[in-house]
């Protein structure tokens, strides 16, 4: 290790204001104060730089994408500046890649509590690149009609071939479509070189000449697969992949955040689907755990992350004010965290990650001896402990058994939590550790390759705002679930309809956390559209207002083309605020219906954090020798990797140290 790799201490240890998502000092001390307390806190004020979280913290290689979104994913090097089908020939190139690909498992990744595949099973671009490694053609194909979109290539399209039961994809630029199968790994080139579309291969034989390889059915016969293209129906569904999740997460001091390109353990989104028929025999083919039904397609399988969360609570330390979500009547004092006056008192934290929560998974075939999810270990007197999975709209209890609680029956499958200590006049916190495990593609962590790797790290979402998310996203088969979000219901609501549970308008209601704005947000929903000939005549829309429910803005208006051959599409809309706003409305109109909604609010603290140090720490092996190499960086920064030999990437951690003054 070098000088400049030598990691140091994070510096700073006073009291700071205002800072983001945290609380006001007046909550900290309560309503007494005193002449000393108050210099004392004028002193901090005059001084104190503010708290060091790190916003959408991550490091870039040079041979991988940056896949917080797709709006960054269209920066790469390797087609930022290319066009048409160079350009879409070079990103299907990454995708199939077996280092920095999506592949098939032949089952889709499904979320949440929803009855309808539709709106359980995962199609989100940046989702599938980077936490689901698995699926098949009927997520796969509307991933890629979302990556095309997203990444304003140009429209898109899924396309069923109804006889082979296969799914694809087609993106229209430069006059016409063109065809992009991540499943069977193909995409026709003419003598030319330009792509051509599915119409096209069932008609043109000579497409179909190119020998089988990586890029082009490397599985199927392709005689076989030619007269099976042509023979069978054709079906068009426009507006089936989903969108607004990004990589957002808040790393705070005290806090750990270790990915591994390997599973640890048997780690991963439980669903039933997983583990029936053959599925379940590549589940137990080793490393243990999702992965490709093709061994040649991927060098991946699914791999982990860990949160530990391990704040010092005593008034030596800001890390309680740097990463507290919410408080009242609560102080770091000389043991830990105590009442700050009379009565009780609570602080409020929060546990976020950009990648699904999930447990150590046991018996297959159910989920109730999944362990580990999240572990909260406390030392403490009188300490109360509840949970939110709503944004604090509702609370539950939590029982610790000599201070420990596992909260995987609560999150498991989640994004994440509110975790609320009570604290009575006599109570006690001495410490806190909370661990998280999450699932991981391995394919969009930072990969190194054989010799000088330039890497980078950046913080801050694709418009460079330190920004942090509040995620709505209720199942509407669930009244309770979906109502407690709405600042209006609507007036024609079953949710036994399964395909048009809510007709007519209703409005959802996002509040940001104390101390901080909404700064940009995404709405979207899974909705119900007219078919065929029909299908213009679909007429949902979507509106937004700020801080109060009047004076809608209009953001979305269906467009369904002629030819949608399907009941069920999703709309994902993307706003940028002129201002920050403390509360976004958004009105949704279900004309012919609405099925299910989903916002991302993004959101900035009242005051901008000052830049901290990180230490990152990458582990792999060359051969059969272990290597790592550690650095320390205030903010975002370059560092240089040298692998003499070609090397096996193990895991890399973020870590942001405890501030502690004597």
């Amino acid at each position: 290790m070098t000088d400049g790799d030598r990691p140091e201490q994070a510096g700073g240890h006073r009291l700071a204001p205002h800072a983001p998502g945290r609380y006001h000092l007046n909550w900290i001390f309560g309503g007494r104060w005193t002449v000393r307390i108050a210099s004392f806190i004028a002193f901090m004020l005059l001084a104190a730089p503010l708290f060091a979280a790190q916003y959408a913290p991550r490091v870039l290689s040079p041979h991988v994408a940056d896949t917080y979104s797709m709006k960054t994913f269209a920066e790469f090097p390797r087609w930022r500046d290319l066009t048409g089908d160079a350009k879409v020939y070079e990103i299907y190139r990454y995708l199939a890649d077996t280092r920095t690909g999506l592949f098939p498992m032949g089952c889709g990744a499904w979320e949440g509590t929803d009855v309808m595949y539709e709106y359980g099973y995962i199609r989100d671009p940046v989702k599938m690149i980077n936490v689901y490694a698995l699926g098949y053609c009927d997520m796969l194909g509307p991933t890629m009609e979302g990556i095309m979109k997203d990444m304003g290539i140009g429209p898109a399209r899924t396309v069923n071939l109804p006889g082979l039961d296969h799914v694809m994809a087609e993106v229209f630029y430069e006059g016409r479509w063109h065809y992009l199968d991540l499943d069977l790994r193909g995409v026709f080139r003419r003598a030319d070189g330009s792509l051509a579309s599915v119409e096209e291969a069932r008609r043109d034989a000579s497409l179909w000449e190119h020998p089988a390889g990586p890029l082009f059915f490397p599985n199927d016969h392709l005689a076989g697969l030619r007269r099976a293209y042509a023979d069978s129906p054709v079906a068009y569904r426009y507006g089936v992949n989903m969108g607004g999740h990004t990589m957002d997460y808040v790393l705070r001091q005290g806090e750990t955040f270790t990915r591994w390109w390997r599973p640890q353990g048997q780690r991963w989104n439980h669903h039933p689907s997983y583990h029936q028929g053959h599925f379940l025999t590549i589940l137990q083919r080793e490393p243990v755990g999702p992965k490709s039904k093709h061994v040649g397609f991927s060098i991946h399988g699914t791999g982990n992350g860990r949160f530990v969360y391990r704040p010092n609570l005593t008034e030596q330390s800001t890390d309680f004010h740097d990463g507290c979500y919410e408080a009242s009547n609560v102080r770091p004092g000389p043991m830990g965290l105590a009442p700050a006056g009379e009565g009780s008192g609570y602080a409020i934290l929060e546990i976020r990650s950009p990648y699904v929560i999930v447990p150590e998974v046991h018996e297959y075939a159910t989920t109730e001896d999944d362990t580990g999810a999240s572990v909260v270990r406390m030392e403490g007197e009188r300490v109360g402990v509840s949970l939110s999975t709503d944004n604090g709209i509702t609370w539950q209890p939590v029982s610790l058994s000599e201070g420990t609680a596992d909260l995987t029956r609560f999150i498991s499958g989640r994004y994440g939590y509110l975790l609320k200590l009570h604290l009575e006049p006599r109570s006690l916190v001495r410490s806190l550790e909370i661990t998280t495990w999450v699932q991981v593609h391995p394919a969009s962590l930072p990969a190194l390759r054989q010799g000088h790797n330039e890497m980078r790290y950046v913080t801050g979402d694709h418009y460079g705002l330190n920004s942090h998310v509040v995620e709505v996203r209720p199942f509407a088969n669930n009244p309770e679930d979906l109502l407690k979000f709405l600042a209006e219901p609507p007036a024609d609501y079953d949710p036994q309809r399964t395909t048009d549970r809510i007709r007519g308008r209703f409005v959802a209601k996002v509040q940001a956390p104390p101390g901080t704005r909404i700064a940009w947000f995404s709405a979207g929903g899974s909705f119900l559209a007219h078919q065929d000939d029909e299908a213009p005549k679909t007429a949902n829309t979507m509106a937004y207002a700020v801080e109060a429910p009047r004076g809608f803005t209009p953001i979305y208006r269906a467009q369904v083309p002629a030819g949608q051959s399907h009941w069920h599409y999703n709309a994902d809309i993307e706003v940028r605020l002129k201002e920050p706003a403390r509360t976004v409305y958004v009105e949704y109109v279900g004309d012919p219906g609405v099925n299910n909604i989903r916002i991302y609010a993004h959101c900035v603290p009242d005051r901008a954090p000052e830049p901290s140090r990180v230490v990152i720490t990458h582990t792999w092996r060359e051969g059969d020798q272990a290597r790592s190499k550690q650095v320390a960086l205030r903010g975002p920064g370059s560092y240089e990797i040298i692998c003499a030999g070609e090397p096996t990437d193990e895991s890399i951690e973020i870590a942001v140290a405890s501030v502690v003054t004597p």
